[in-house]
């Protein structure tokens, strides 16, 4: 079970829920389950004693993992885009059987669209590095940094950010507890178990701490590994196209780190992201030699106010 892949959309990963470690646990392993060139969701089948194990519960306590399972039928997902706000659950249903020592679940039919045939906007890690991680935190970090490990730095508001965590906006409201408690934590263990390295620094305006900034970079600095996987989970080709960058002889890599940048640059906006890059470079395509890198200035700036022709469009089109 550790070296399936766990594949998320980036929606679903920004999504407010609140989840201890075995629950974060027993939702990512069934997620590394999922056939995700699936139209809709079939059963999937957890080996109770394989998990007992992966959870390392010393009683091999059967009913524990039972509870588990009933709890994530109660608890919601909370996924906040820039059109909705929508709150669905997890699982639909529950099968314990008693006799084979299996689980079998079936995820709720509304993650349909977050978790099977993505092609755009998801994150991809292997299970295995969140498995040995002792902080539910630390696990939903890894996945928040994950996402933007091509740009390699990612900054939060402080109160966005622990929205994202699930917490209650009273929780840690000294800076001191949320570091000593979440953040030193994460990183140690994500720098332990994953394959990222990170750490973070603390922005403040005036006297007060009001952003974190974190710096990622991957481990595996091997280029084919990363190009075969761009290649394999993204249509490269069709990007460049839906981008108007078809003449440009740009590599796999800059194609993703153009779309990287414009992710972190639309943050909530619900925009069409290759139009957003489209209506940047024809801003600039004839005005610069090396027109990659005066590319990414322009959508980390916005030289072509991309963002508010394409809100404007969608208005005018509704």
């Amino acid at each position: 079970m550790t070296n399936k892949l766990v594949v998320k959309s980036n929606d679903l990963i920004s999504a407010n829920y609140n989840l201890n470690l075995n629950e974060q646990k027993m939702v990512l392993c069934a997620v590394s389950k999922l056939d995700r060139n699936d139209e809709k969701f079939n059963s999937i089948s957890l080996n109770i004693s394989e998990f007992i194990e992966i959870l390392n519960i010393t009683d091999r306590n059967y009913e524990q993992v039972r509870n588990i399972a009933r709890n994530l039928r109660r608890k919601e997902i909370i996924i906040d885009t820039e059109k909705s706000e929508y709150i669905t659950g997890w699982f639909s249903g529950v099968n314990f059987d008693k006799g084979d020592g299996n689980i079998t679940i079936r995820f709720d039919e509304d993650l349909v669209p977050y978790l099977l045939k993505l092609k755009e906007r998801f994150t991809r890690y292997e299970l295995k590095n969140i498995l040995s991680m002792k902080s539910t935190y630390s696990i939903r970090i890894y996945e928040l940094l994950k996402q933007y490990e091509t740009i390699g730095k990612r900054e939060f508001k402080l109160d966005k950010f622990k929205e994202c965590l699930g917490m209650e906006e009273s929780m840690y409201s000294r800076f001191y507890d949320l570091e000593r408690r979440v953040l030193k934590v994460a990183k140690d263990e994500i720098n332990e178990y994953t394959d990222l390295n990170i750490d973070y620094e603390k922005i403040k305006t005036g006297r007060r701490i009001t952003s974190i900034l974190f710096t990622i970079e991957a481990k595996d600095q091997d280029k084919k590994v990363y190009i075969d996987f761009l290649n394999e989970f993204y249509d490269i080709r069709k990007m460049k196209t839906k981008m108007g960058l078809k003449n440009e002889n740009f590599s796999s890599t800059q194609i993703m780190n153009l779309y990287e940048k414009s992710v972190e640059k639309a943050g909530n906006e619900d925009i069409d992201l290759f139009e957003y890059v489209r209506l940047n470079y024809n801003h600039i395509k004839n005005k610069a030699r090396n027109s990659y890198s005066y590319l990414l200035k322009a959508l980390e700036n916005d030289y072509a106010s991309a963002i508010g022709q394409i809100s404007l469009d969608y208005y005018i089109e509704r």
